[in-house]
């Protein structure tokens, strides 16, 4: 180790967690946003695909009107009955009726939605088809898919009958030629076999096929429903809610594949719950007048009782007239009487429908006993009166409640009957469903649109996984950020290099051949970074300019941004070394791929051609191709020198580039890290660094070999050449903290082989704009 080089402070690693913000989140959209216009492209197709394949779902809808029930069967009721009247419509009630068992079940029973036949078809294909076939007129089957269904198929069912066993299983039916078919369970078991329009029964199976228009071999799937499922099935199509608040309006929407269907099933509903609802008023009436009925011999009895008694009376007490205190006496206990009279006969009904403590019986009897209560008060009011005038009020009020009491009974049992034979109730159809025209599901515009939005999401949400998950590098702040290290400068992907590479190949076409494997993968390195394709080992190119040398792009390329980027690192890294112990600059990657090659002869080009004298060594003793690249002999170099078999001088080659000479790797040795840990490496390097200003010394990996190590550590400066997505954060972590370890002085990073982002592309068009604007315009003619 050479001790004059001195150790820099150790590398701290920094926390990343905050690396990735909503503004780096922003950027990586915008940087790939052709990936999100394919997945959103993508999802919306299959959100459309979808749309257009689903099967539409029509809905039909009646509205129904509640109106306050009858408060009193019996007749008018009284003040104090009026309060037990509801404040509110019972809509909720009627709602929880229309969707009741009894209401409902006849419904699925007439349009048979316990039985259901559907054709068997191709996933998705068969749907997408289906919309272009005549009902009626089965299309043809593609070879080898003729038990599915194509479009036009037709089958309706009369009527099943299944055993227990075989309710809610699908069973199997295949149309044969003539109008026949076969019947067969889960297990392929046949069932029976019959003719459409023609009853069978086998097996306890019971089937009537009122119409059957399919191609031989083409399945369905038969479903008979237990009553539970179907009624499960029933009300989830069923949706019934007031229309509006406190209006008494409630709506019945159904919703149905078939359209026709939809109308007649939402009808049905609606008549089943106005025929269940008068048929139950009708029922009430009919036990109210049975019972007023069975009251009226008694009610008349009393009357005849109370005329007697009072014709008695007078008779014999020869009363006359009566005055005006018995007069306002008689007139008073006739109303208390009367309506005593009335809650008795109600309470009786009441008894004969509800139990004796139910809240409709209790409120009556509470009612009678505050009746009776004012009755005693009142009557305390006449303790003075005569008792011949008091006896006489009180048998002409009996006689006047009696009567009215059987007159009202039997008005009552009048309306009642008239009640009996009628179909009006508290509620009727106000509309009656129409046939849709228009689907309801699916909403085509409205899923193309959510699918558009989910592929937005799904977008972000891939690109914000990805680069959370991903261990690759592909900013550099992240990179700067994590091992608290500069970056000189960003390179862009050079077209100008591929372009070169591109020449060269065209102007060499033999270069394959004459080249080793390695020195075929220039371009691949400095350029695309693609893995290396041949291990480390062989032997050194024997004549790369035969062979056809590199184009290299500080020499042979114009002026674009990646070049104007290497000579802005060119003189960030001039302080650098100046302020270094010695003139060594190592430039060495984490994994191969990384361009250092590209990085390294550019700088070495660029800082000659700022009027230094520059020493290029390709320190890269197992596939260096530096050789090639500056278009030189690759015979005799670094590996030779280290070996003792020649002088340094004597493989030192002058280029094309004023100031700028360079020293081959040489033949590949066996073991290239046993000569760099020989004391000639540091004699070779101190001998060297008085003569040029800066000597630049291109290295394996690190992580690859440790040959890298070993000449960094006898180095006065070392950079660590990064390409985005090349090397994962822990394998650039890894080179950098092996590096440290080795006693390099590691000054900072270079990004190579950046590529052009579209949230940057302000940032390129100034550059660009500028580059453009100082190239000189060319002469006119006579001036110089």
């Amino acid at each position: 180790m050479n001790p004059s080089v001195s150790r820099t402070p150790p590398i701290v690693l920094q926390n990343n967690a905050d690396a990735f913000s909503v503004h780096e989140l922003a950027r990586q959209i915008v940087d790939n946003v052709w990936l999100v216009a394919g997945i959103v492209a993508l999802v919306t197709g299959l959100a459309a695909l979808y749309a257009f394949a689903a099967t539409p779902v029509y809905s039909a809808d009646a509205l129904v009107k509640v109106d306050f029930p009858k408060p009193n069967a019996l007749g008018e009721a009284s003040k104090a009955q009026e309060q037990v009247i509801p404040p509110t419509l019972p809509t909720e009630a009627e709602i929880q009726i229309i969707q009741s068992r009894s209401v409902i079940v006849p419904v699925i029973k007439k349009f048979k939605q316990d039985t259901l036949i559907t054709p068997k078809r191709v996933p998705l294909i068969g749907a997408l088809i289906r919309p272009f076939a005549t009902p009626g007129s089965p299309m043809p089957a593609p070879t080898g898919l003729g038990s599915f269904a194509w479009g036009g198929e037709e089958a309706s069912v009369g009527s099943l009958t299944v055993p227990a066993r075989l309710e809610d299983q699908s069973m199997t039916l295949t149309a044969l030629a003539d109008g026949r078919y076969r019947l067969a369970d889960q297990n392929r078991r046949v069932l029976l076999v019959g003719t459409a329009g023609v009853p069978s029964q086998a097996n306890g199976v019971a089937l009537t096929m009122d119409r059957l228009v399919a191609r031989p071999g083409t399945e369905f799937t038969l479903v008979r429903l237990s009553e539970a499922k179907a009624i499960e099935r029933f009300q989830h199509q069923l949706k019934v809610s007031e229309s509006g608040k406190d209006t008494g309006v409630v709506q019945i929407v159904y919703e149905n594949t078939d359209p026709e269907l939809a109308r007649a099933i939402a009808n049905g509903i609606a008549q089943g719950y106005i025929a269940s609802h008068i048929a139950q008023h009708r029922a009430e009436a009919l036990t109210t007048r049975d019972f007023i009925i069975g009251e009226l011999p008694q009610l008349r009895a009393n009357l005849t009782q109370a005329e007697a008694e009072l014709s008695q009376y007078k008779t014999a007490s020869s009363s006359m007239q009566a005055g005006t205190e018995a007069a306002s006496y008689l007139q008073g206990s006739i109303e208390f009487d009367r309506q005593i009279a009335t809650l008795k006969v109600q309470k009786a009904a009441l008894e004969s429908h509800f139990a004796p403590n139910s809240r409709d019986v209790q409120t009556v009897v509470s009612q009678l006993a505050l009746l009776q209560n004012a009755k005693s008060a009142f009557e305390a009011r006449f303790d003075q009166l005569p008792a011949s005038e008091r006896r006489s009020a009180d048998l002409t009020r009996n006689v006047k409640v009696a009567e009215d009491i059987y007159v009202a009974m039997v008005n009552k049992s009048n309306e009642l009957a008239v009640t009996q034979a009628g179909t009006l109730g508290n509620v009727h159809i106000i509309d009656t469903a129409l046939l849709p025209v228009d689907p309801v599901k699916p909403k085509r515009p409205l899923v193309i649109g959510v699918g558009a939005a989910g592929g937005l999401i799904v977008a972000f949400l891939y690109i914000f996984i990805r680069r959370l998950w991903s261990s690759s590098l592909e900013n550099s702040v992240v990179a700067e950020r994590h091992l608290n290290l500069p970056v000189f400068g960003h390179v862009l992907f050079s077209d100008e290099q591929a372009r070169l590479d591109r020449a060269q190949n065209l102007n060499f076409p033999s270069a394959k051949k004459g080249l080793s494997g390695r020195a075929q993968q220039t371009a691949d390195e400095r350029i695309t970074g693609s893995p290396p394709r041949l291990t480390y080992g062989g032997s050194a190119p024997q004549d790369p300019v035969l062979a056809g040398g590199r184009f290299l792009l500080a020499t042979d390329g114009y002026d674009d941004m990646p070049l104007e980027a290497l000579r802005s690192i060119r003189a960030s890294l001039q302080r650098q070394i100046q302020d270094a112990p010695n003139k060594v600059l190592v430039v060495t990657g984490a994994t191969p791929g990384t361009g250092k090659s590209f990085i390294s002869s550019n700088l070495a080009v660029l800082s000659a051609e700022a009027g230094k004298r520059v020493l290029l060594i390709d320190g890269d003793m197992r596939r260096g191709h530096l050789a090639a690249i500056m278009k030189r002999t690759g015979t005799g170099g670094l590996a030779e020198i280290l070996s003792g078999d020649v002088d340094a001088g004597a493989v030192i080659q002058n280029t094309d580039v004023h100031g700028l000479s360079f020293i081959a790797a040489g033949r590949y040795p066996p073991n290239p890290s046993r000569l760099l840990s020989t004391p000639r490496m540091q004699q070779l390097l101190d001998r060297l660094d008085g003569l040029y200003d800066v000597i630049i010394i291109d290295t394996p990996p690190v992580l690859a070999v440790s040959d890298a190590n070993l000449i960094a550590s006898l180095a006065g400066s070392t950079v660590l050449v990064v390409r985005p997505n090349a090397q994962s954060e822990r394998e650039l972590e890894g080179a950098a903290q092996g590096l440290d370890r080795a006693g390099a002085r590691l000054i900072g990073m270079i990004f190579n082989a950046m590529p052009r982002r579209r949230s940057e592309k302000r940032s390129y068009s100034y550059a660009e704009a500028y580059s453009a604007a100082s190239t000189p315009p060319p002469a006119e003619h006579g001036v110089s």
